[in-house]
């Protein structure tokens, strides 16, 4: 089964505002498909620059986005939760024009926001609002999805199973599970059964070593992994993250505490290299 490969941009990049494109070349000389980039920095989204660049460097775009405090859909606050619908809306048209299939991310409460109270409050206001939400992504072809990280950078939910209980909640077919391996590592008994667990509702997977280093790295069995996206017929994008530089804005934001790699691109052709034998 094919599957198409990516690298989050942010790997190249010193600061999440930086100029995403300005990296989409080192992409493909890498050997990847497609970038995935996020919309986390700005509401004002170039959907022209952006697809002229993909076209020049000869890759596709994939999409994802976050969601501050001011935008939390699981906020108690109604003005806070439209104001993150509206910012949701406005990534899935941008991702639409970008013909990225999915919207993926932290998409359903703040990246590392740990409210107080009782947490099923929370789940419940953001289910109501991505079931609103999913209704646009719908209509334009696109799928939100929900990132599962681990329990140090959200507390909604951590594991797959869990996360298909809020999905179950949200009630709509455009809402699916994303899996990234670096954080299953550290939640999940089993990362291919986990996999399973999502047949037929797996939007997106990314990929790194367990100690977020490129996938080439580490002790997850890679084997068993393609094996179960295999079983579940998964055929979408296996996309590499992680943010290698300590010194700089993304790897310390991320906690990235020593270099995760040695040479940037070097590591990156290798990555590419590995995941279309040993991934996708």
């Amino acid at each position: 089964m094919k599957r198409s490969i990516g690298i989050e941009v942010f790997y190249f990049l010193d600061r999440w505002s930086d100029d995403q494109t300005a990296v989409f070349s080192r992409v493909a000389d890498a050997g990847y498909d497609g970038a995935e980039i996020s919309f986390v920095a700005g509401r004002d989204i170039d959907t022209k620059k952006i697809s002229r660049a993909a076209a020049a460097a000869e890759i596709e775009i994939v999409c994802s986005t976050g969601l501050t405090r001011e935008l939390d859909i699981s906020s108690p606050v109604a003005e806070v939760r439209e104001a993150g619908k509206l910012h949701l809306r406005r990534c899935l048209d941008a991702a639409a024009e970008l013909r990225s299939p999915v919207l993926g991310g932290v998409t359903y409460a703040p990246w590392m926001f740990f409210p107080d109270g009782d947490l099923n409050d929370n789940r419940k206001r953001s289910a109501e609002c991505l079931h609103a939400v999913a209704e646009d992504a719908a209509d334009l072809g696109v799928d939100i999805c929900l990132e599962v990280v681990n329990r140090f950078e959200t507390s909604l939910f951590n594991t797959v199973a869990d996360c298909l209980v809020f999905i179950d909640a949200i009630d709509h077919q455009s809402v699916k599970v994303e899996v990234d391996t670096f954080h299953m590592n550290m939640e999940e008994d089993d990362l291919a059964a986990a996999v399973r667990q999502a047949t037929g509702r797996l939007g997106h997977v990314q990929v790194a070593a367990n100690n977020r280093r490129a996938p080439q790295f580490g002790h997850i069995d890679w084997a068993a992994f393609r094996a179960a996206l295999d079983s579940i017929g998964y055929d979408r994008w296996v996309v590499f993250e992680t943010f290698p530089n300590p010194a700089v804005e993304t790897g310390r934001s991320t906690y990235a505490w020593r270099p995760l790699a040695d040479d940037v691109d070097l590591e990156a052709r290798d990555a590419a290299a590995f995941i279309r034998r040993s991934i996708a």
